[in-house]
């Protein structure tokens, strides 16, 4: 329901704007268990309110996770840099892991023959892995690897080079 908190509201000169009340009450307890107020708007529906509401207790869990499993609370350092970097570091691991989370559901049947395969390109090879088209000794490759890997060139000219030659220096091509 809406309604609108009174607190000190004889400071005011007009009423607060109206907040949805979500108690908390399930059935065959004496009283509620919770209590929420709400600064969302007035067509916001239930299911909207509910969401909202319990969504601080995903942070929460979210926030535990992250001190218990991936080491946000371990930090000893004292400045400000060194725990952003830290955190920084801890949260982005924590993403990796809930994307990996979502692409295995816990009710999933254990094999995966059914989920749909990444979208590859045709013809695609990570980088490093050997060209499947090359023959594995260099004399049974059709292709030419000088032509097909270099540019092709001639042999580079003779280098001339300073020998001593019985007391005198004279260049000689080699």
């Amino acid at each position: 329901m809406r309604v609108r908190p009174a607190s000190r509201d004889y400071k005011l000169t007009e009423p607060r704007a109206e907040e949805w009340l979500l108690i908390e009450w399930p059935e065959g307890d004496a009283e509620p268990l919770k209590y929420w107020l709400s600064t969302l708007p007035a067509a916001a529906s239930l299911a909207k309110l509910v969401s909202t509401a319990k969504l601080r207790w995903r942070i929460e869990r979210d926030y535990q996770e992250l001190k218990q499993e991936l080491g946000l609370g371990h930090y000893e350092g004292r400045g400000w840099r060194g725990f952003h970097h830290h955190a920084s570091l801890c949260i982005a691991a924590y993403g990796f892991l809930i994307s990996q989370r979502e692409t295995i559901p816990p009710s999933a049947p254990p094999e995966t023959k059914n989920r749909p395969q990444s979208g590859l390109p045709q013809g695609y090879r990570p980088r490093g892995a050997p060209d499947p088209t090359r023959a594995t000794r260099v004399e049974f490759d059709r292709h030419n690897p000088k032509a097909l890997d270099r540019r092709t060139q001639s042999q580079p000219p003779a280098m001339s080079m300073l020998l001593p030659d019985e007391g005198s220096i004279k260049s000689t091509n080699l």
